[in-house]
């Protein structure tokens, strides 16, 4: 465990699971490049405030800590919005870790509705452009002639393409020279453009079966089946009977849609950290199955969201 030093103040923070012996941090010279720019020009934090995709909460719980002497208690908190369910155990667990209440940070799922009105986004920049492009187009109708976007990652994931995207989304953009192998990315909001439209999630048909998948942004296999499920999917074994089949990791859900498909009987679970994964994996499963067949949608870390479940009970 080690501590931020930012103009906000000083963190202890881990990721997730805290161990005492991890030796990789919590957070990256993107972080600190992006806090340090806000203290330097002092921008407001007394608005609607959103970060997406932070780590492990560095950036949340800094600008939580900044904002709350100046905010009234039934003021907003910080939205914390993002597609890793690991990303907010760590969160969580970071508020506590500096004793900062919990109820300062609120944290989102990427399905779950955003503030209507954003005046400040923070943005860590996904390794993914399907993944950022989605985000962007989410954020778009909630920003104003006023609002502040600044995004942060490292320069290695910083390309003309990146740049390109969130001109095309969001408005004018421009980019900060590289500081500790980090970038900032700065842009001024056009309202005035025709609301973005997403094109997720994703649909193709897998031959023979006729299986239609479905896969939203940033989810593996989203546009076309890959050659290693492929092959997974060729040597599921053989089962029968009441059986708990746990489709682990379950991305689009096509492992686990097959493998219902061929035990009728078997209680299915589907289970992904990644909230995109489980709902691509819930479209998936039901077209393929029907809304009556009963089925488990998680998002959790790993098998952990499964403790407590009932045994099956052998017919």
């Amino acid at each position: 465990m080690e501590q931020l030093s930012v103009p906000q103040g000083e963190f202890e923070l881990a990721r997730h699971p805290i161990r005492k012996n991890d030796t990789l941090r919590a957070w990256d010279a993107a972080d600190e490049f992006l806090l340090q720019h806000l203290a330097d020009t002092d921008v407001a934090l007394t608005g609607t405030v959103v970060v997406v995709n932070d780590g492990s909460g560095a950036l949340a719980l800094a600008i939580a800590t900044a904002a709350a002497p100046a905010v009234p208690p039934a003021s907003s908190p910080v939205v914390s919005v993002g597609d890793s369910y690991i990303s907010q155990l760590a969160t969580s667990a970071n508020l506590r870790l500096n004793g900062v209440d919990a109820s300062r940070v609120d944290l989102l799922g990427s399905s779950d509705p955003l503030p209507p009105r954003i005046d400040l986004a923070v943005i860590k920049v996904p390794k993914t452009l399907a993944l950022l492009e989605e985000q962007l187009i989410r954020l778009a109708p909630t920003l104003h002639d006023s609002s502040v976007v600044v995004a942060a990652a490292m320069s290695k994931h910083v390309h003309t393409s990146t740049l390109e995207l969130f001109e095309r989304v969001l408005g004018p953009t421009s980019s900060s020279r590289a500081r500790k192998k980090a970038r900032l990315i700065f842009v001024e909001p056009d309202v005035s453009r025709p609301a973005p439209v997403s094109e997720n999630p994703h649909r193709y048909t897998l031959d023979p079966g006729n299986i239609r998948v479905f896969g939203h942004a940033g989810v593996f296999s989203s546009e076309r089946l890959d050659i290693g499920t492929s092959f997974f999917l060729d040597n599921l074994p053989d089962q029968a009977g009441q059986i708990r089949i746990v489709d682990l990791g379950c991305g689009n859900g096509v492992v686990g849609t097959v493998a219902a498909m061929d035990n009728p009987d078997a209680d299915v679970i589907f289970t992904d950290e990644s909230y995109l994964a489980v709902a691509s994996a819930e479209a998936t499963a039901h077209a393929n199955l029907g809304a009556d067949r009963e089925l488990e949608f998680l998002v959790g870390d790993g098998l952990q969201q499964l403790k407590g479940h009932a045994p099956i009970e052998k017919g």
